[in-house]
């Protein structure tokens, strides 16, 4: 019996033979599988590093077109990028504080006039005053509820329209805030600001020898500084004239709707 292999199969040796080169190739296509998925990552990985690089070079061109440095690295690009962005998100903000929701006015209406048809059924009026009392900003529907014309309100003391007793209290009221003297810490609605107080406001005169006649009022309001102050409101123009402007810049101004406690309407 010289071939074992005639009892009944291979010899011990052959078969650890095989089982060795089967243990070979099973590795082999291990390595071959990891290889093949480090290149599918690395694949994956370069496609994002390279969009990422696209994206931030996009976001440089227009953080340039908006006055910063042509060369800025990533991070400052991101961090620029993420304050425009909370610029934007507080400027919309503010301008939807502003705009009259539409679905609460008719579509024929524009909205200085929605705003004059809702201050007259509120029995009231908007206006503008310097610390000092001065009037900036009367809105239009002052004529129809004490009879004066905006016109002849701007640039005018507030206290030339109370009784005399009234003047000293109103003025320390006004002038509690001229000494607020930082503009960034003077919030939009910045609740320390928020003021509400009642007085007497003179009616308009035909005749001016006639003695004066006063409307019970309240305003309510808050104080704010004049460059923090839209330009327009809920559709009323806020411009003030040129030679009020420059001088207005740093003080703080109240802005305030007037409402009359016991309304007369003038005919």
């Amino acid at each position: 019996m010289d071939n074992l292999s005639d009892f009944g199969g291979p010899c011990p040796a052959t078969c650890r033979e095989w089982d060795t080169n089967s243990g070979v190739d099973d590795l082999m296509d291990d390595d071959d599988k990891d290889r093949a998925k480090r290149a599918s990552r690395n694949k994956s990985e370069k496609k994002r590093r390279d969009q990422f690089n696209v994206l931030i070079k996009e976001l440089c061109t227009m953080l340039q077109g908006q006055g910063h440095p042509r060369k800025m690295d990533k991070s400052t690009i991101l961090q620029r990028t993420i304050d425009f962005l909370q610029k934007q998100k507080d400027i919309t903000a503010q301008n939807e504080t502003c705009d009259v929701r539409q679905d609460w006015k008719p579509s024929f209406l524009s909205n200085e006039e929605f705003t004059q048809l809702m201050l007259e059924a509120l029995d009231g009026f908007l206006v503008a005053l310097t610390t000092d009392g001065n009037i900036i900003y009367v809105s239009d529907s002052v004529s129809s509820l004490i009879g004066h014309l905006p016109s002849d309100m701007v640039d005018q003391n507030i206290l030339n329209f109370l009784p005399e007793r009234e003047h000293g209290e109103v003025y320390k009221l006004l002038s509690s805030h001229m000494l607020m003297t930082d503009p960034t810490a003077a919030d939009f609605l910045d609740s320390e600001a928020h003021i509400e107080f009642c007085c007497h406001l003179a009616r308009g005169n035909i005749d001016p020898k006639e003695p004066p006649v006063y409307e019970y009022v309240k305003f309510v309001g808050d104080f704010k500084f004049h460059n923090n102050v839209p330009t327009s409101c809920n559709g009323l123009d806020l411009t003030l004239p040129r030679s009020l402007q420059s001088s207005l810049e740093e003080q703080v101004c109240l802005i305030a709707t007037v409402r009359l406690v016991t309304p007369q309407f003038v005919k």
